[in-house]
């Protein structure tokens, strides 16, 4: 019996040995297949980002949380996996060369000043490489399975949030709550059960062979520099996203320099949802002109409380009467108010983005340049208190069009 246990043994070893060494044939398609995967998928977080803040209401604040914590995972395993398919490359190289040129360096043909130094033979710079390749791709597993339980655990606060509709702060604050709770245990050099059953975890286990095989530090400053050169992909995977924030003005730089693709239908790509209000092109056809304003679910929200507890606000500023949602919003033409007659509710059956649009009769205008401004009114809870506050936004949206 004992025989057995030991053959057995030793061919887990024989096993494990020879899946070492061809290691290299799974590593290139788990990476390439990885890669592919994360050059599509920040078009579709930007998309889930603003469906949080549109169809849930989740709110800017969260809704930008989840969009920068998943560009940040994702921009990060990029570099990640491209250092790593590029050290592959070079691996490939050293591989063709040692299978050439066996021997390695043949000093008596090489130029006299070259003579007479050591050279590494090619089937140690293979070896080498390989070990070297081969912890490149066990590095972001060792943080993947935390990245994992963190996107989990973060997903559940948001999913009690949208269930009881609680405030942000409450949610955040609980966030930060257990997050420092979680610090202090790990940080404690007093062993305890829960530092005793983490430490035998697969994440554990990982992270502590990195850093007594390698070096603490260099492994903290190898995850710094990655995510240091991973900041240029994420700020262009969030570009645009602050116009999602349905509840501030646009701000100067969007009103005199607009991103066309964010107002205008014939530009738009069909699978992005559009922030603000928008229209079928720059150019009028004819003399009507189509223009739709998005649904935000917090929109529904405002309507009983305008007219139950702010009507005095809105008397004020001579604002119209409030029934249904598109009435929270004022069409201005060249700051001339525009009363469309009825507005007709829509849903893409691509983005899936809910909408109103409205057709805008507009003989009378001239031809040349126009300013087609929106306002808007809301409620919102206060940052802190939850308490309702009213407001007004005169630039909510802001663009121009040619009539020809």
């Amino acid at each position: 019996m004992a025989e057995l246990d030991s053959n057995r043994k030793q061919d887990d070893l024989t096993w494990l040995e020879n899946l070492q060494r061809n290691s290299w044939e799974p590593e290139i398609i788990i990476t390439g297949l990885i890669l592919a995967f994360l050059f599509i998928f920040p078009a579709k977080i930007y998309e889930f980002s603003a469906y949080l803040v549109q169809d849930l209401g989740t709110g800017f604040l969260l809704s930008t949380l989840v969009l920068f914590y998943l560009s940040v995972v994702i921009s990060v395993f990029k570099i990640f996996f491209i250092v790593q398919l590029s050290l592959r490359f070079i691996w490939a190289g050293l591989l063709g060369l040692s299978y050439a040129f066996p021997k390695g360096v043949n000093q008596e043909k090489l130029f006299k000043v070259a003579q007479g130094y050591s050279y590494q033979h090619p089937d140690e710079m293979v070896l080498r490489m390989e070990k070297i390749c081969s912890m490149t791709l066990a590095y972001p597993v060792s943080i993947s399975i935390l990245i994992l339980i963190f996107t989990f655990y973060l997903g559940t606060l948001i999913a009690i949030k949208v269930l009881f509709n609680l405030p942000f702060m409450a949610i955040y604050a609980f966030f930060l709550i257990s997050i420092m709770a979680y610090a202090i245990l790990m940080a404690t050099m007093k062993k305890n059960k829960f530092k005793n059953w983490y430490s035998n975890t697969m994440l554990s286990s990982v992270g502590a062979t990195y850093q007594s095989n390698i070096g603490k530090w260099f492994t903290v400053w190898y995850g710094l520099i990655v995510i240091l050169l991973s900041i240029p992909v994420i700020l262009n995977d969030v570009k645009g996203f602050d116009l999602f924030f349905n509840e501030k003005n646009l701000s100067e730089t969007d009103i005199n320099w607009p991103i066309s693709e964010y107002y205008f239908e014939d530009v738009h790509p069909e699978e992005k949802r559009y922030p603000r209000a928008y229209a079928q092109s720059q150019i009028m056809e004819g003399s009507s002109y189509r223009l739709g304003l998005p649904f935000y679910v917090d929109d529904n929200k405002s309507l009983a409380s305008l007219r139950e507890k702010f009507q005095d606000e809105l008397d004020s500023i001579s604002w119209g009467k409030i029934e249904a949602m598109p009435d929270l919003y004022q069409i201005y033409i060249d700051d001339e108010p525009y009363y469309p007659k009825n507005w007709l509710p829509l849903k893409s059956s691509i983005s899936g983005q809910k909408s109103f649009e409205t057709i805008l009769y507009l003989d009378s205008l001239e031809s040349g340049i126009h300013e087609l401004r929106v306002e808007k009114v809301m409620v919102i809870p206060d940052f802190l208190t939850n308490k309702l506050k009213f407001r007004h936004l005169e630039n909510w949206s802001n663009f121009k069009f040619l009539k020809p």
